[in-house]
């Protein structure tokens, strides 16, 4: 070990061959592997490599390079390839599926304990720059991965004779495109360290997230984008023991690599995770002590959301390490420590993985019984448990249940349909039981009370299913296969409001320019209910488009969007009859979405997302300035999500107030809620906590903990919701659980009508809030509306598209866009 981290001591000052910087000068390298330099025309480094190149690169190394394969495993939204490299010796990569087929048996108790450790590789898997503005990362990737298709000896040999590495370069293409072409872009032959200029002030939305603007470091459990769900299967294909997340972190700050903060690990995580992760450590510590680049450890960071990178694997038996590097933002910048140059960035980055792969080498044995042990223990733990396994269904939408059993699918969890196949069952008693229990677990007592990130994500409550444990483990049955023709009718058709996806046929008949109405009152017809919100196409006024609209309900209803009635009488058996005027007009929605500097990158995102992807319905995206010059009588809906303070101009107050009067529909989120009250655009209250009357002394050591604690980083409650107002269309029940990340509430309505969603006496559902929060929130508002003119205002106190993952209240925002115009009791 002594050896290895002697050599590292130089990593960043020497060129090495080939002008190869950052790698061990004493190493021999093979000349028929061509270097960074060589490839890119310049050094790591001296500019910000683009995925292309990092993907070029990497494939070249596999053509050359016995050791190297390069796999792709899917496609960012924006069409770029995700891959990694698989290295190992030669002679391990000519039975490389031989020695995956062996290692995934350390999952399975049933057959671990015939396997021989002593022979088996390890296996570690590098994951680079999952934000795309932390680039140091992907930018070392390059380098890591000459050394290991170029290094030749004794030590580079046994190395990757005892395990095999896979190495992702970056895990955000499109976000590292946005910002490497930003910063190369804004960069002059001298660069400027001065944190004001422009190469350092990066734009709306900035290149840490991905396509749609979503954090794909937080999506590792949720699954909501298409790179997650193509790289969570290349992990589990894989399983590795030693799982590895490389990142950056302000200016000011120095590097950071866990163990983060022991009291706030979350209690499903074994103990041997924290011991395992401190005895590696002393690799990086070293690595680091050589370069003379400080660190700290166990402090800021935590391994409590178990759905990061570097969490995630700690509850699938493997040990993840999360890093955290001081950022440059560009190629130098000044900062409280000194200058952060890229170079030195990328330098501690490499000698870190460097160090990673011998810390690999030296506990091989003990992260392979580690992995052995974890999943024993998970299964024993599921056999001491009173019950045998959760039954989930959602009874007015089997849509929620069936997608999220297929997130615990995607995420090796064994679950099947049982009864009529409206639910699910899943048992306790398997491998990834601690990851299920993750999934599912409703934790609102902490023994720490202040958290890195969120402090409840519950799926099932996301989803608004109903959980169930029982006792007896039922029998599976065959998803009954709806029979998909629909039958031709004269009159119309209808259907129902309630299904997840009946937005999406809504939209796709509206943007064909369809008549559609939608039912302020039930009905019943032909034996089937049809609740506040059912849709109704008449055909008597556009027999032009019978054929037309027949084709999109059919594709609809076979496609799972939602079960279409053909309409034989416009009698129906009870409730309003076809022709009454509680059957309204929805307006084609021409939707205005604000989307720039000072917005919430991440709502605006989960909006834009909802709309665009999930229910494939165009959005006009503006920045905040735009709409003084916009012709806002072109929109149906201008949804605001919630960003800085003074993001909305005053100026556009009055103008909005007069198309809200003219029938649009106002939808506020988050801070602009506060904005359209201190705006006067609603007559609405925030709650605003009394003051106390004597002002405690503190000492100033507990100031940053004490704010802390009255934050509200991200909890569940519950809420009741009025099903007959218009933004309940769609829910039959009376209680709907609610994700909320903010401790401003709202009052509700002076109107008695206008407070369709209220928080309940005792709304906690799971998650941390303060004692003051909750008394604060009992019965305020978590959305009110306010009827202006032929238009109305929504304000939003939750979080309805959090994350793209909480499905059960996303159609609360759909209803405020849709059926902004019908608030008017």
């Amino acid at each position: 070990m002594q050896r290895f981290l002697t050599i590292i001591i130089f990593a960043g000052f020497c060129t090495g061959l080939h002008g190869t910087a950052f790698l061990p000068p004493g190493t021999a390298f093979d000349d028929s592997i061509t270097s960074p330099r060589e490839y890119f025309g310049f050094s790591p480094g001296e500019r910000h490599l683009l995925h292309h190149q990092l993907v070029g690169y990497m494939q070249l190394l596999a053509g050359q390079s016995e050791r190297m394969e390069w796999v792709e495993y899917g496609e960012t939204h924006g069409f770029r390839p995700l891959g990694q490299l698989i290295i190992s010796s030669p002679e391990n990569m000519k039975q490389l599926e031989n020695i995956r087929a062996e290692h995934l048996k350390l999952a399975d108790p049933a057959l671990s304990h015939k396997l021989d450790i002593d022979s088996m590789p390890v296996i570690v898997n590098l994951n680079y720059s999952i934000h795309g503005n932390e680039p140091s990362g992907a930018n070392a990737a390059p380098v890591v991965a000459y050394y290991l298709a170029a290094a030749t000896g004794a030590e580079i040999d046994k190395l990757l004779d005892k395990m095999v590495i896979l190495l992702d370069p970056v895990l955000n293409p499109d976000g590292l495109d946005r910002f490497a072409n930003w910063t190369n872009n804004n960069v002059g032959r001298n660069p400027n360290p001065d944190p004001d200029t422009r190469e350092h002030v990066e734009p709306w939305p900035s290149g840490r997230s991905n396509y749609y603007w979503f954090d794909l470091n937080r999506d590792w459990m949720l699954l909501t984008q298409q790179e997650s769900r193509g790289r969570l299967a290349q992990y589990h294909s894989w399983l590795p023991n030693f799982v590895l997340d490389f990142h950056e972190m302000g200016t000011d700050s120095t590097y950071f690599f866990q163990p983060g903060v022991p009291e706030r690990t979350h209690p499903l995580i074994p103990d041997s995770v924290f011991t395992m992760t401190k005895k590696v450590s002393q690799y990086f510590a070293q690595a680091l002590d050589s370069k003379n680049a400080p660190y700290f450890t166990e402090e800021r960071f935590d391994d409590f959301y178990t759905g990061k990178g570097s969490t995630i694997s700690d509850l699938k038996g493997a040990i993840g390490i999360l890093f955290e590097q001081a950022s440059a933002r560009g190629i130098v910048q000044d900062g409280a420590n000194g200058q952060v140059s890229f170079d030195f960035a990328i330098s501690n980055q490499v000698a870190v993985s460097l160090s990673v792969l011998e810390g690999s080498l030296q506990m091989r044995k003990e992260f392979l019984q580690h992995t052995r042990q974890f999943y024993r223990e998970s299964v024993e733990l599921a056999k001491n448990r009173d019950f045998a396994g959760y039954r989930f269904a959602s009874r007015d939408d089997p849509e929620r249940a069936r997608q999220f059993a297929d997130i615990l699918k995607r995420h090796s969890i064994e679950v099947y349909p049982i009864e009529d196949g409206t639910a699910w069952f899943t048992p306790l008693q398997q491998p990834q039981y601690r990851y299920l229990e993750a999934l599912v677990e409703q934790r609102s007592a902490f023994e720490e009370s202040i958290f890195y990130d969120i402090t409840a994500w519950t799926l099932p409550l996301a989803y608004n299913l109903e959980v169930t444990p029982i006792r007896k483990i039922p029998s599976a049955v065959d998803i009954p296969v709806e029979e998909s023709a629909l039958e031709k009718s004269d009159l119309g058709y209808v259907f129902p409001w309630s299904p997840l996806m009946a937005p999406r046929l809504l939209l796709d008949l509206l943007e064909a320019d369809v008549d559609v109405k939608v039912a302020k009152e039930p009905f019943e017809m032909d034996g089937k209910a049809f609740g506040y919100g059912s849709l109704f196409i008449p055909l008597r006024n556009q027999r032009d488009k019978a054929e037309a609209i027949h084709g999109i309900l059919a594709r609809g209803m076979s496609g799972g969007l939602a079960p279409v009635t053909p309409v034989s009488s416009f009698r129906t058996d009870k409730g309003i009859d076809l022709g009454s005027n509680s059957l309204v007009n929805i307006r084609k929605p021409g939707i205005l979405l604000v989307a720039g500097r000072g917005i919430d990158t991440y709502a605006a995102g989960s909006i834009w997302h909802l709309l665009d992807v999930y229910h494939d319905y165009p959005v006009t995206l503006v920045e905040p300035y735009q709409l003084q010059g916009l012709d806002l009588s072109l929109y149906t809906a201008l949804v605001l999500p919630g960003g800085s303070k003074t993001v909305y101009p005053d100026e556009i107050v009055e103008k909005i107030n007069a198309w809200v009067r003219q029938g649009g529909s106002l939808v506020c989120l988050a801070s602009a809620g506060k904005w359209a009250i201190e705006s006067n655009l609603v007559s609405l209250k925030l709650k605003v906590p009394e003051k106390p009357e004597n002002i405690q002394r503190q000492p100033f050591a507990t100031a940053s903990d004490n704010r802390a604690l009255q934050d509200i980083k991200g909890a569940i409650f519950q809420t009741e919701i009025d099903v007959t107002h218009p933004v309940g269309y769609g829910y039959s029940k009376s209680s709907l659980p609610v994700f909320i990340q903010r401790t401003e509430f709202l009052q509700p309505s002076g109107n008695a009508y206008q407070s369709p969603l209220v928080l309940t006496e005792n709304p906690l559902l799971a998650g941390y809030a303060s004692e003051e929060n909750l008394e604060l929130m009992k019965g305020s508002a978590a959305v009110a509306v306010e009827v202006r003119g032929k238009g109305s205002v929504t304000l939003f106190a939750i979080d309805p598209t959090f994350r793209a993952y909480w499905r059960g209240t996303e159609k609360l925002l759909l209803n405020a866009i849709l059926f902004g115009g019908h608030m008017n009791p």
